[in-house]
């Protein structure tokens, strides 16, 4: 039984699949994995076994006499090993185990942490490792069950959700205000000598830029500012104690924002927002857990995508 591992099974498995399908595509489909993982899975199988198992013909694959002899002997056992496992299928229901997540930090901080302790007393059995990270990891590869993110999405076989596109608002303190006035417009930020807040952006190391968006108008404005951040949460207390102007993202802010403790300005250009979105690897058999995190973020976000899934490209 040494000889007997994961790596052999899923082989065999993918193996299963390409017969079936006659592609690699089609077992990929099916499987919930990418064309160039069955490949790969195919060439290690064959590797292992020293033997030739498909030959690739065109789009479609055809399995060798050598893989039909295998898949003969093999198939009755595996499908043994379903039967033996079918119990474990429950555990897609129940929501157990390490959930690990790689969470944007202004996300993390600003709206996760109020309502982590509620959504882990609802899931006693659930251990939660939530981890902030400034770029999107190789989930499979670094250990993370999913991920949550501001932007477009990136380039990634990943799944994709939007969960919410929260605006983007610029703002100041009253005390500012009063001692600097107020700008009618995007370009009266530089014309009128108003001191800026910049903010770097994590993923990139560059600074944010100067947005403004009204219907399909976009404008961009080279705003000044002696003020340069890497935290939100710096940014907004530099901005609540009256140092200058800053762009914020809408979430998170309320207090402030009822309180008057912050200000809208220039809100005629109100419709640049920053979307948030959801990674996870597959759509077949997502974990209970995942399914419960991502449930739990839906229920906390105003005007939440319920349904809204895409393959990032």
């Amino acid at each position: 039984m040494e000889d007997l591992d994961g790596g052999l099974v899923g082989g065999l498995l993918v193996l299963a699949a390409v017969a079936e399908c006659r592609s690699f595509s089609g077992a990929a489909s099916r499987l919930g994995r990418t064309q160039p993982a069955v490949s790969r899975a195919i060439q290690r199988l064959e590797d292992r076994l020293r033997a030739k198992l498909v030959h690739r013909i065109s789009r479609q694959v055809e399995v060798t006499d050598a893989g039909h002899a295998l898949l003969a002997k093999v198939l009755p056992l595996l499908q043994g090993i379903e039967e033996a496992t079918v119990g474990a299928s429950d555990q897609t229901s129940v929501v157990n185990g390490t959930l690990r997540v790689a969470c944007d930090a202004v996300f993390a901080r600003l709206v996760l942490a109020p309502e982590l302790a509620e959504f882990l007393k609802r899931h006693p059995a659930l251990r939660l490792k939530l981890e902030t990270r400034n770029d999107l990891p190789d989930l499979v590869g670094d250990g993370f069950d999913l991920a949550i993110r501001f932007g477009a999405p990136s380039v990634s076989t990943l799944v994709c959700r939007r969960l919410y596109s929260p605006r983007i608002l610029t703002v100041a303190a009253p005390a500012y205000l009063e001692q600097r006035g107020r700008p009618r417009s995007p370009q009266d930020l530089v014309d009128g000598g108003h001191e800026c807040i910049h903010a770097i952006d994590p993923s990139t190391g560059r600074l944010f830029d100067w947005e403004f968006w009204r219907g399909d108008e976009k404008l961009k404005v080279a705003v000044r500012g002696s003020l340069t951040v890497t935290d939100a949460g710096t940014k907004i207390g530099a901005c609540l104690a009256g140092y200058g102007i800053a762009q914020v993202i809408d979430l998170g802010i309320e207090t402030h924002l009822r309180a008057g403790t912050l200000v809208p300005v220039l809100t005629d250009w109100p419709d640049e927002t920053f979307p948030l979105y959801v990674y996870y690897p597959g759509r077949e058999h997502v974990p209970a857990k995942v399914r419960a995190f991502i449930g739990f973020v839906v229920r906390m976000m105003p005007g939440a995508q319920s349904g809204e899934h895409a393959r990032s490209a």
